[in-house]
């Protein structure tokens, strides 16, 4: 018998190894690492941490494209599993990212600079390093900006260029579902100046966007699977928000 198929199948082992570890380990380190260092802070604080997030961003952003050099060298969707998730992570990073920013210099806009909740004559202008996120207050950042901020292409004509799918995309949009719930009751059970102003615009947010998913017409997948589990997040926000209106903390 020729046992040579099982060394030829041991070098493609080899290869789609090499590959794997090559491509995503890198990148998914740092597409976290904005998660690990948001700090447990009241909104006023946010736009100037993040402002010092740009370093870790721009790693994020080489580490993609290393590995967009390094997957083009073979068909798109051969590999395309092995890093498919970890491009939906970094941009998840990117949306997460922006509505922190953005909802800091809402507070900032109405509060002033203040950790309080006392409102000020006029706003208070925010810092001019957080001028790369400009994606507009309550908006969801899209998917063009996304790829601009990591450094790939969006979805092409052409399936063997390395590129950020639009299901991909899709995926972080939930994923940024998720976080928004949790931030939610989060912000109220701070031990120092508990914010619950943020709630309210959360589930503002992602109702909208509840109802944007409900408009596509998907299939029996992972993706539908996932958009189905979007009404526990809202569910849960919705508790949140009831909560601090029987107390009297918020207007209904």
């Amino acid at each position: 018998m020729d046992l040579e198929i099982f060394n030829k199948c041991q070098d493609s082992i080899d290869r789609d190894s090499e590959i794997r570890e090559s491509s995503t380990s890198t990148c998914a380190r740092s597409s976290q690492s904005f998660l690990r260092h948001t700090p447990r802070r009241h909104p006023h604080e946010i736009p100037t941490f993040a402002a010092r997030t740009t370093k870790l961003f721009q790693f994020q952003k080489e580490a993609i494209q290393n590995l967009a050099s390094l997957a083009s060298q073979h068909p798109f969707y051969k590999y395309n599993a092995l890093w498919s998730r970890t491009l939906q992570n970094a941009a998840f990073a990117v949306l997460f990212r922006d509505w922190l920013v953005n909802e800091g210099n809402a507070y900032i806009a109405n509060y002033g600079g203040s950790s309080k909740h006392e409102e000020r004559d006029e706003p208070t202008e925010t810092s001019k390093e957080n001028d790369d996120v400009r994606s507009e207050v309550g908006q969801l950042t899209g998917l063009d900006r996304v790829c601009e901020t990591l450094g790939v292409k969006p979805g092409l004509d052409d399936e063997n260029t390395f590129h950020l799918t639009l299901e991909e995309y899709l995926q972080a949009t939930i994923s940024l579902i998720n976080e928004l719930s949790r931030l939610a009751l989060n912000s109220v059970i701070m031990t120092e100046n508990s914010n619950y102003s943020t709630p309210a615009r959360i589930n503002h947010f992602i109702k909208q966007l509840q109802a944007g998913f409900l408009m596509l017409n998907l299939k029996n997948d992972a993706l539908r699977s996932r958009v189905d589990s979007i009404k526990y997040d809202v569910k849960k926000v919705e508790e949140v928000i009831y909560d601090l209106s029987l107390r009297g903390l918020i207007r209904k």
